[in-house]
């Protein structure tokens, strides 16, 4: 396969760019502007632009940008994210808020519609936290396991992971339609510890398997199909529906852009046929996220470091509801590899972020290098976790949107194995 080689010059100039960022660590503080503040200038050079930030509670802080474009597997994509960010009490006490909307539409009949939401009240007594979606989806599969096999050519990555494809031979292309209804509810018991309960609900249907042929003569029997059929579910259509419990601990600073604290979550999931679950079955998700800083004069110059898990404590779920790359709540884990590329019954993640700055006194411009690694089981073929680790790599560029709420657009170019490799465009820190 022709390869690519405009992308890793990009990875060596912000490579370059990671030791210029120690000699910026004597440079005067600076307070920091967006990309706003840039434009408004240029229009007005004689107005005096302020370097203090103003925040005011209870106003919006929206951060957006259009998508338009062309891909083969796609066709025409249009469509929008827009990011709102809001404060729901003083801002010395209360985090903010953070939405994350998104709005896609192709050629080739396939439409993509969420909306994300974190949101605190006053000083941060609860936490809300959703993730709906309705699409009318393309994704190829792979099977389960992190043995990657065959040979893959990402082209590009939408807003929130929520499109991206391979050319590999082991893809077994679908289509479904998909309805995701998360809503959590998390009240604050001491300092920053929450307890939380809620609703989750996955619901695939219209599932169309394209490689699936059970002819007589023709048979190829796919991933997906082998797995619903062996384990009891219809391979058309399936539902996983279940109440959830929430042990959360947050003390980051922001959560559009965090530059210290810690992000801890364990979820227990239960899901009941008496709720709608085509099968019953308990799952466990954990997160761990944590940021060191580097500089006393920088914030935003750091080490970020994050954990992911998705273990099946007992029972089944259904293929396209299993632990899987790029299918968390905001689509960030696994830059480098196509949505879904690697998925299991049990599946660990772990990445690790170099957060520095480029423009030292307007801190617009920033730039990240990154290494991310998964692992996930098949038990029918007896792969087990931590037997295949399938890494990632890459850099990518930071633009800041909006200083009050410290929304920041970021570009990201990340690579895996087999030439898998993908670009990531997105509002705020991948996490």
């Amino acid at each position: 396969m022709k390869r690519n080689y405009v992308y890793p010059p990009l990875i060596s100039v912000l490579i370059l760019m990671c030791s210029a960022a120690a000699g910026q660590e004597k440079s005067k503080t600076t307070e920091q502007k967006d990309i706003f503040d840039v434009i408004r200038s240029k229009k007005s050079k004689e107005k005096h632009l302020s370097d203090t930030i103003t925040i005011q509670p209870d106003k919006l802080y929206i951060s957006a940008f259009p998508i338009i474009g062309y891909n083969p597997a796609l066709g025409a994509v249009i469509g929008a994210t827009f990011n709102p960010a809001v404060y729901f009490g003083d801002p010395s006490n209360t985090p903010i808020s953070a939405f994350a909307t998104n709005f896609q539409l192709t050629s080739k009949k396939q439409l993509m519609i969420s909306l994300r939401s974190s949101i605190f009240t006053s000083k941060a007594n609860f936490i809300f936290k959703g993730d709906w979606r309705f699409y009318m989806y393309y994704q190829p599969t792979y099977g389960l396991g992190s043995n990657i096999r065959g040979v893959d050519s990402t082209s590009w990555v939408m807003p929130n992971g929520d499109i991206a494809y391979s050319a590999s031979e082991e893809a077994e292309p679908m289509r479904f339609e998909f309805v995701r209804f998360y809503e959590t509810v998390n009240k604050r018991i001491k300092g920053r510890f929450y307890l939380g309960a809620g609703y989750s609900l996955d619901y695939h249907w219209n599932i169309q398997d394209s490689k699936l042929n059970l002819d007589s003569g023709h048979v190829f029997e796919t991933q997906h199909y082998l797995y619903s059929v062996n384990n009891g579910f219809n391979p058309k259509a399936y539902c996983t529906s279940g109440l959830v419990l929430s042990f959360l601990y947050d003390s980051r600073d922001n959560t559009c852009r965090p530059t210290k604290g810690i992000y801890a979550s364990i979820i227990p999931q239960f899901n009941f046929t008496w709720l709608g679950s085509s099968g019953s079955s308990i799952t466990i998700f954990t997160e761990f996220r944590t940021y060191v800083r580097l500089s006393r004069h920088n914030p935003a110059h750091l080490i970020a470091f994050w954990y992911s898990g998705g273990f099946v404590a007992s029972g089944v779920l259904p293929y396209l509801d299993l632990p899987a790359i790029g299918w968390d709540t905001y689509g960030r884990t696994g830059r480098g590899y196509v949505q879904g590329r690697i998925r299991g019954v049990d599946y660990l993640y772990g990445e690790v972020e170099y957060r520095f700055p480029i423009s030292p006194h307007t801190r617009i411009f920033s730039g990240v290098v990154f290494a991310n690694a998964a692992t996930c089981n098949n038990a029918d073929n007896s792969i087990k976790v931590l037997e295949y680790i399938a890494p990632g790599f890459g850099a990518g560029l930071r633009v800041m949107l909006n200083k009050k709420s410290k929304s920041n657009l970021t570009i990201d170019m990340g690579f895996g194995l087999n030439d898998s490799r993908g670009l990531f465009l997105n509002i705020n820190e991948a996490f």
